[in-house]
C-alpha cells in the first residue's frame, strides 16, 4: 500500500538536464551552416523536435516504467517550451492551442517518417524523408549529410549506458 509513496521516480532535474542538452544541440550552428537547415523559428523547432525524437527513440528502447516516465517528462518539457515560444512570438491566446497542436502533430509525423528508415538503417529512405520534412524549400540543403548525422546520433545514443541516461547525461558527438 505504501510502496508507491516511496517509489523512486524521475526527478524534475533529470528531464530538465536532458531537455537542456537537446536545446543546446538543436542550436548548434553547424546544423544551419553545414546542412542548410533554415535558421528560422520553424527550422529551429524542427531541429529541436528531431533531437527530442531521437532521444525518445532511445528511451523507448529500454524496458521499465522509469524510462517511460523520463521520456514523457522530456516530451512534456518540449510541449511546454513550444507553448512558451509561441507566446513569446506574440501569438494570441486563442491561437496558441491550435498552433501548438499543429507543431506537436508535426513532431509525431517524424516518428512516421523516420522510425522505419532509422530502424532499417536505410540511408536512402532516411535522406529522402529528411529532404521532404526539413529541406524541401531549401536549395542548398544537404539531406544526405543531415541523414548521416541522424544515424550517427542514433548510434551514439544506443551506445550510452542506461545509468547515464537516468542521470540525465546525454552526450552528442
Amino acid at each position: 500500500m505504501f510502496a508507491n509513496l516511496f517509489k523512486k521516480t524521475s526527478t524534475r532535474e533529470v528531464p530538465q538536464q536532458i531537455y537542456g542538452s537537446l536545446m543546446a544541440q538543436a542550436r548548434s550552428e553547424f546544423l544551419y551552416r553545414d546542412f542548410g537547415v533554415p535558421d528560422t523559428v520553424m527550422g529551429r523547432f524542427d531541429m529541436l523536435a528531431m533531437h527530442v525524437y531521437l532521444v525518445a527513440r532511445r528511451l523507448r528502447a529500454e524496458e521499465g516504467g522509469i524510462f517511460e516516465t523520463l521520456n514523457q517528462d522530456v516530451f512534456d518539457l518540449f510541449v511546454s517550451d513550444v507553448e512558451r515560444a509561441l507566446r513569446e512570438l506574440g501569438i494570441g491566446d486563442t491561437t496558441v492551442p491550435k498552433r501548438k497542436k499543429k507543431m506537436v502533430r508535426s513532431f509525431y509525423g517524424q516518428i512516421e517518417d523516420f522510425d522505419g528508415p532509422i530502424g532499417e538503417k536505410n540511408f536512402k529512405k532516411l535522406s529522402q524523408a529528411v529532404q521532404k520534412r526539413y529541406l524541401q524549400d531549401v536549395e542548398a540543403g544537404d539531406s544526405d549529410a543531415l541523414a548521416a548525422h541522424m544515424l550517427e546520433i542514433e548510434e551514439n545514443l544506443a551506445s550510452q549506458s542506461t545509468s547515464d541516461l537516468l542521470k540525465g547525461e546525454i552526450k552528442f558527438t
